[in-house]
């Protein structure tokens, strides 16, 4: 973790635009680089690169440095509150218990694979005539709004935006559904490469997690708020808000079948699952370890979408 002290500007740059490793994946330095530097054991001295060049040539502020430093301090420790996280306002805290209950009544009712792929426009519509669900009320029609059109970079969440329709769900048409694991992927995006990833690593990898539509990933994230005190950036740091998750445009999870609950915990990260995946050079994570996203590490979550 970068401390008080530490790195104001970027070094290790080379011309060709690649990145050294190291926090945030970038090397950094302290501002006593600026001044030329006796090379040891030689009497040159190195002349470092000119801040303001290599900030403006990868398009960085020393503002967008600063943030930088920010989000790996509060990755370093995802599940604790951290200064300048947002809360549900109050209008919304109430309606939070409501509207989780509501979800997971629909979650029910549809069943857990088919709710993953339902949009809120099917839902709201058949709710109100189910009664073992019931119509969503104003409140909580709003809360669900303000969490998907709401700027995510407002709760220090990175990623970009891939979902734009509040209402839509998923075709039938574009799903194949996974019956051994109760999940669906995308026909033309993901399936083929859970075949090839099945196919090299064999029957100790399973799917956990599939296309998930906007409901689904909206009850994922109440869950989280309920637990977390209703706090939205808290949650946003390990789960992608509504309408910015990759779930809903192709990505997938997978797991060790020898790990059952532990498949979303670091523990993963030893299994003999995750490092077969580590040798196929076509397996690319979407949250790599010290990603600038505002998202923990996640070793079982694959990128299947651009972007």
């Amino acid at each position: 973790m970068l401390g008080a002290g530490a790195a104001t500007v970027i070094c290790g740059l080379h011309r060709s635009g690649r990145l050294k490793s190291g926090p945030l994946g970038l090397e950094v330095s302290s501002r006593q680089h600026d001044r030329p530097q006796k090379i040891p054991g030689t009497s040159a001295r190195l002349l470092a690169p000119n801040q303001d060049e290599y900030l403006a040539e990868f398009g960085w502020s020393e503002a967008d440095i600063k943030q930088m430093r920010v989000d790996h301090a509060k990755m370093g420790a995802p599940d604790r509150p951290a200064a300048g996280d947002v809360f549900l306002n109050r209008r919304f805290r109430r309606a939070l218990p409501s509207t989780l209950a509501r979800l997971h009544r629909a979650e029910v009712y549809f069943g857990h694979g088919f709710f993953n792929i339902v949009g809120f426009g099917q839902l709201f519509k058949e709710a109100a005539n189910i009664p073992k669900i019931g119509g969503f009320g104003i409140d909580e029609i709003g809360l669900l709004q303000w969490l998907f059109f709401e700027d995510a970079a407002s709760f220090g969440f990175r990623g970009p935006r891939v979902t734009t329709d509040f209402l839509e769900g998923f075709r039938a048409s574009e799903m194949h559904y996974e019956k051994r694991f109760g999940q669906y992927l995308f026909t033309h995006r993901a399936k083929p490469l859970w075949d090839r990833m099945r196919s090299d690593i064999g029957e100790d990898l399973i799917l956990t997690s599939g296309a998930r539509g906007l409901p689904k990933q909206s009850r994922l994230f109440l869950d989280k708020l309920m637990a977390q005190q209703a706090n939205v950036s808290l949650v946003s740091r390990s789960l992608a808000p509504p309408g910015y998750s990759f779930h809903g445009v192709g990505d997938f999870d997978v797991g060790s079948r020898r790990l059952g609950a532990e498949n979303f915990t670091h523990a993963f990260v030893y299994s003999q699952v995750f490092r077969r995946m580590q040798t196929l050079n076509y397996v690319e994570l979407r949250y790599p370890d010290n990603n600038r996203l505002g998202v923990r590490y996640e070793p079982w979550h694959v990128k299947v979408a651009p972007g």
